[in-house]
């Protein structure tokens, strides 16, 4: 598994499909810093801060650039093995399909800590210019924190859509609507079950996220309704991954009729 952790980066780090992550957490702080800006007087947040802008970013990652990024990174990341023709080659190593895309997810994973760490950091530039206060060494480890944990629960959560869309050949960008649109369902569950269970919730839910003052919930969340749908993601992306296997196309080689020379001279 190392050896493919390894050979999986080395060929991640040559790809230009990483600016989409890297573009789209870039916007994240500012859009959601520009919205304040745009809002009428009487509804902008007089007390907008850096706490202030750390949680609209966390929510902002969530919702939307992280899950779209991600799924399409890793749904990359597994089809263009197939595009590209070299699954063939790969399925020649001794390895298991199934511990193939255990090694491609955990590269996702891998790269959603470092989209939380790089979030942090433009978060911190993007307030720091706008002259927002608050800042502070504690706020700064705790929000940055709860910035990363989030991060690395919605890459859970998106692992089953990563792999699912990744394996059909081109469908990844597919996988990064669905993805916005699950994301975006969060708005929707203000009460009951689904406000905690659901796991894009859950992801929130888990880091100690204030459910109730970003999407309106009407009760507080339930931590071990938020553990219950984190696990049932984790089972499922485990049930994906069990019964993986390569398509029917995959690792045939194309036959190629003798023509020319070899056919003409083939009876003397």
């Amino acid at each position: 598994m190392r050896s493919i952790i390894k050979g999986e980066w080395r060929k991640l780090r040559r790809c230009q499909i990483l600016l989409v992550g890297i573009v789209a957490l870039a916007l994240c702080p500012v859009v959601q810093y520009g919205s304040q800006l745009v809002m009428n007087p009487e509804l902008r947040d007089p007390g907008y801060n850096f706490v202030s802008l750390f949680n609209s970013v966390i929510w902002g990652n969530t919702q939307i650039f992280l899950p779209i990024s991600l799924v399409m990174i890793g749904g990359w990341i597994i089809d263009r093995e197939n595009t590209n023709d070299t699954m063939k080659n790969l399925l020649t190593v001794p390895v298991s399909y199934p511990r193939l895309m255990g090694g491609k997810l955990t590269i996702t994973v891998i790269l959603s800590l470092i989209f939380g760490v790089y979030s942090v950091f433009v978060t911190l530039l993007t307030g720091t210019a706008a002259g927002l206060d608050g800042l502070s060494p504690a706020v700064l480890a705790g929000q940055g924190a709860q910035v990363i944990g989030a991060a690395f629960n919605t890459c859970l959560v998106c692992m089953p859509v990563i792999l699912i869309f990744g394996q059909i050949r081109g469908a990844y960008l597919g996988g990064s609507l669905l993805t916005f649109f699950l994301g975006y369902c969060i708005l929707f569950f203000k009460s009951g079950f689904l406000l905690s269970a659901y796991p894009f919730s859950a992801a929130l839910v888990l880091t100690g996220f204030d459910m109730q003052e970003y999407n309106g919930a009407t009760e507080a969340p339930g931590i071990p309704l938020a553990f219950l749908g984190m696990a049932a993601v984790i089972a499922l992306t485990m049930a994906l991954l069990l019964f993986s296997h390569p398509g029917s196309k995959t690792g045939t080689a194309k036959k190629k009729k003798k023509r020319g020379r070899g056919r003409r001279y083939s009876g003397r």
